[in-house]
Formats: structure tokens, sequence, C-alpha cells
């Protein structure tokens, strides 16, 4: 796991590799709330559920993670600055917490992108 800063502020998350156990990714106060999970043949995680509690959110976090392929992603600070770039194969993830993103296919790519709704038409382009 890389934590991706720029100045003083974490831009995302860039997933890379999953070590043993339940490992929280994001911070508790995060929108989006991602846990890896890696255990062996024969472990059992105990059946659960989530009550329904209201919610408040504030901002837009997504993850993306690449099924197939291989992507770069071009960063941005939140004054639209591009300030960083990645390179994600197949197998990895990026968490975006504070950051514009764009997405360029380098090879053909299969990516599953998760985000926190409600979904609300509100993009704008950088």
């Amino acid at each position: 796991m890389i934590k991706v800063h720029y100045k003083n502020t974490l831009l995302g998350i860039k997933i890379d590799s999953i070590d043993n156990g339940s490992n929280p990714i994001t911070e508790d106060g995060e929108f989006i709330q991602a846990v890896t999970l890696k255990h062996p043949s024969g472990t059992y995680l105990k059946a659960h559920k989530h009550v329904p509690t209201k919610r408040v959110t504030q901002k837009l976090q997504e993850c993306l993670v690449v099924v197939k392929g291989k992507v770069k992603l071009d960063l941005y600070d939140l004054n639209d600055n591009l300030v960083k770039r990645l390179i994600l194969y197949k197998g990895q993830a990026y968490i975006s917490i504070n950051s514009g993103i764009g997405v360029h296919m380098i090879k053909d790519s299969e990516i599953i992108e998760i985000k926190n709704g409600p979904f609300i038409e509100d993009k704008v382009l950088i």
C-alpha cells in the first residue's frame, strides 16, 4: 500500500499488494471505507449485516480496481493542478481521497469503479 501525498494532502491510496489478515486501508473518517481480506483456505469470517444508519456525505471518493490491463492515472489537486501520475496494473487499485483523476488506458483494460452514493450527476471536467 502506498499513500500518495501532494504537499500535506493525502490524494489517495494505491493498493499494490494485500497483507495477511483483515486490514483497514482508509481512515475511519473517510467516506469510502476499504478493507483488504487475505486469509487461508478454511477461514470463516462471521456472517454479519449493517443496520440502517443515517450517514451524511459531503464529498465523493472513488476506488478504481484494475481487473485486466494497464492504466495511467493523472492525479489533480483540489485546485485542478496535475500533480502526480501513477501506473496501475492488473490486480492493483487506487482509492481517490482528495484528488481529481484522469485515466489513460495504456493496454486494453477492464476496471471496476466504486464510489459512495447515492448517485448525483456532479462531475466537472478539469
